[in-house]
């Protein structure tokens, strides 16, 4: 099949405005919002504003309204699991992996004294049909659109938001405390749940592992034959780990984020250093949790630390890289296994960024550019399974290897 159809897409905000017309949450209008392959998502601006959750006397006068079908979003021809929604249980209701975690996380809001970071609430989940409604933070930005806002400064950006390294820093530091809790047995009953999101484990490591080898293989004048036996070795731990059982554990393995990204990262734009002197704190909300599931947590640190990397590699963003260090110092105490595993992920996360990356157009890069990304991706594989201390500490992940 074509990608949806004009028609097809017109019809389906008006559908959505009809089932939500006799709920709460009910829009005069619908914007679709950019993103989001796997879900339609649209801001809906409500017909009677909520009251705010924060208990303040503001009011709440937009919301997130996402909606899943059997397709993705910008083509129907890549079928997609609805199970990455939808988990029967033989004693449960029909229920969501993301209204799991967003219900639980309602209890879990990470603070310190200068910054506030949280996910947002989920409001409505009707089952019938796949749509959900969720907490809307319209006066954010994504982390990726806040860090090319000023790409060449090294360490500043606008005065409208933290520095970089300030921003990786809260961002590692809630990582870490979200990993934690999540392991925790006062959790169990989450870690059973989410530990089911089979579907998007085996996608996941489909992404990552299933394509890094055939990438490369296209460019056979930058893999020696010696270094695509270390890629299928690579391919091997993956495939050990994807066989993993949550009862197995395993210091480094417990629920994670998946999708641990810029663009799932929001940055308050009253995040302002002049209203931080006066006692506010920097607010971050991370989103789209519906990827949640047992991993290894080099899988959220390695995607994270690729993705900003990527930003650097392409589009010459300086702030990227001040907000790795602060990213891997935030999240802090990393043993030499789980800074090589990480690295590891992070290549692989930007391999498979060939197959994400437009091939015309005016966003398509040089393949000059395409290949130096590729040659230094399997060197951060490479380097990483042969677990060579000496190449990262002068190489651009050297903050994965500081402080072990």
């Amino acid at each position: 099949m074509a990608p949806l159809s004009t028609a097809e897409e017109d019809a389906l905000p008006s559908e959505l405005l009809r089932q939500l017309s006799q709920t709460p949450y009910a829009c005069s209008s619908l914007t679709q919002l950019s993103g989001g392959s796997a879900n339609f998502v649209y801001r809906g601006i409500l017909t009677q504003p909520l009251a705010s959750t924060s208990g303040q006397k503001a009011v709440e006068k937009t919301v997130i309204v996402k909606h899943s079908t059997g397709f993705l979003s910008v083509n129907r021809d890549f079928a997609l699991d609805v199970s990455r929604c939808l988990l029967i249980f033989a004693f449960l209701s029909l229920q969501t992996y993301e209204e799991f975690m967003l219900q639980a996380l309602v209890n879990f809001t990470f603070t310190t004294p200068a910054t506030l970071v949280r996910a947002p609430r989920l409001y409505l989940f009707i089952r019938g049909t796949n749509t959900q409604v969720h907490q809307d933070f319209s006066d954010a930005t994504d982390l990726r659109a806040v860090l090319r806002s000023t790409p060449t400064l090294d360490n500043m950006l606008s005065s409208q938001f933290p520095s970089p390294i300030s921003l990786g820093r809260s961002l590692g530091s809630w990582l870490r405390a979200f990993h934690t809790w999540a392991s925790d047995p006062a959790q169990a009953a989450l870690q059973e749940r989410i530990g089911q999101n089979e579907p998007m484990r085996k996608l996941k490591h489909l992404v990552n592992y299933g394509t890094f080898i055939g990438i490369l293989q296209k460019f056979p004048d930058i893999v020696s034959i010696e270094e695509l036996k270390v890629l299928h070795d690579v391919k091997d731990m993956a495939d050990k780990e994807l066989a993993k059982k949550p009862r197995d554990g395993g210091e480094c393995f417990g629920i994670i984020h998946g999708d641990f990204c810029m663009l799932n990262v929001l940055v308050s734009n009253n995040s302002k250093r002049k209203h931080q002197e006066e006692g506010e704190v920097e607010k971050l909300y991370i989103i789209d949790w519906e990827l949640a599931q047992f991993g290894h947590r080099a899988y959220d640190l390695g995607h994270m630390i690729g993705d900003l990397y990527e930003q650097k590699h392409f589009n010459n963003t300086e702030s990227a890289m001040p907000s790795i260090r602060g990213f891997v110092e935030g999240y802090g105490g990393l043993s030499e296994e789980l800074a090589f595993r990480t690295a590891i992920h992070a290549g692989t996360h930007l391999i498979g960024g060939y197959n994400r990356r437009p091939k015309t157009g005016k966003l398509a890069a040089p393949e000059e550019k395409i290949v130096g990304m590729l040659e230094v991706a399997k060197d951060f594989v490479v380097k990483g399974w042969e677990k060579d201390r000496r190449w990262f500490e002068s190489s651009p992940l050297a903050p994965l290897f500081r402080d072990n």
